[in-house]
């Protein structure tokens, strides 16, 4: 009977955890294949795909523009499936397997001291925090999804730019989730509020016995919506998803912006040390830039150009002081 309890318990603490993850990645699925059977649909008896065309253009302001897949970048393959698969499975792996005896506590360098200038003072505030970071990771997770399936793939009627942004999204954040749930893992790093487990907080509370009290470094917040904001960024950066300009510079200043605020909720929110989100930001933004770019937009002559001189450079630095401490951004066109 006890073990059926722990491992019924052990489910839950991943449903729980990985659900905004798994949310990312089925809708997307979903939402595929309800426009890819939509796209499909032969012509009605009473008209072919022209006339289908035309009444669309006679709505003023329904379509925009089309935006193109260039033929010079390699397609979602095989090889990104299984990537993809692989990610998911080491998070599961990570969040299942019985936890390390030994666990590694307290913060390193300028944790503490950033620890006391950023964390909320009451559990009520901290609460708050919290869930504003869950807001922040849903809001960034969503957001390369939507300008996928909705921009490209309804507006500017781009279904096969539409189909591969959201393939390469789903891929960034799948390997980026399987990072950090096997890091995290192994690192055993308990979370900065278990010391007051037992003090401060209740030990009876899930907080203090969910096993997800070890899984402090790194972030998956930082590093999923890192992830999530520099593959959007990419995306804006080789297809005018917005029309081009400042339009889609300020999407990827945004969707940064977005990120850095959930980092700095985890740490406020005592979830979190600022060495974890700052390693949760390096990890997820070299994830979102470098696997869209290497395996898709930089191929062609003349994309690497366009890479060399439009791709964006992503700077996020540490700003600490005395009683303070935070995260910005430096981007650059």
């Amino acid at each position: 009977m006890y073990a059926t309890r722990l491992r019924t318990a052990r489910l839950a603490a991943v449903s729980r955890r990985a659900a905004p993850l798994f949310a990312a990645l089925v809708f997307p699925v979903i939402a595929l294949f309800v426009v890819s059977s939509s796209w499909a649909q032969p012509p009605s008896a009473g008209g072919g795909a022209e006339d289908h065309v035309e009444l669309a253009q006679d709505v003023p302001g329904v379509h925009g523009d089309p935006v193109e897949w260039d033929p010079a970048w390699p397609e979602f393959g095989p090889s990104e499936y299984v990537a993809s698969a692989v990610g998911l499975a080491a998070l599961l792996a990570g969040r299942v397997l019985p936890l390390p005896r030994a666990h590694w506590r307290g913060g390193v360098g300028f944790d503490e001291a950033a620890r006391r200038g950023l964390r909320l003072r009451t559990t009520a505030a901290r609460r708050w925090a919290r869930d504003g970071s869950d807001i922040g990771i849903t809001i960034n997770e969503a957001w390369p999804f939507l300008d996928a399936l909705v921009v490209a793939g309804w507006y500017r009627d781009s279904p096969k730019v539409a189909v591969q942004q959201a393939l390469i999204s789903a891929e960034v954040v799948a390997v980026t989730a399987g990072i950090q749930g096997l890091v995290s893992y192994f690192a055993s790093r308990e979370r900065p509020y278990g010391r007051e487990c037992g003090g401060e907080l209740d030990p009876r509370t899930r907080d203090c016995v969910n096993r997800d009290r070890y899984y402090s470094f790194f972030s998956g917040h930082s590093s999923q919506s890192f992830a999530a904001a520099a593959v959007n960024c990419m995306h804006h950066s080789y297809v005018p998803l917005y029309g081009g300009g400042a339009a889609d510079r300020w999407a990827c200043v945004g969707a940064f912006g977005v990120a850095a605020t959930t980092a700095l909720l985890r740490v406020a929110t005592d979830v979190h040390y600022v060495s974890d989100v700052l390693m949760g930001a390096l990890i997820g933004t070299t994830t979102g830039l470098m696997l869209p770019w290497a395996l898709h937009y930089r191929h062609g002559a003349a994309q690497r150009e366009k890479a060399a001189s439009e791709a964006p450079s992503v700077f996020v630095l540490p700003s600490i002081g005395v009683g303070y401490g935070g995260l910005y951004g430096v981007v650059t066109f």
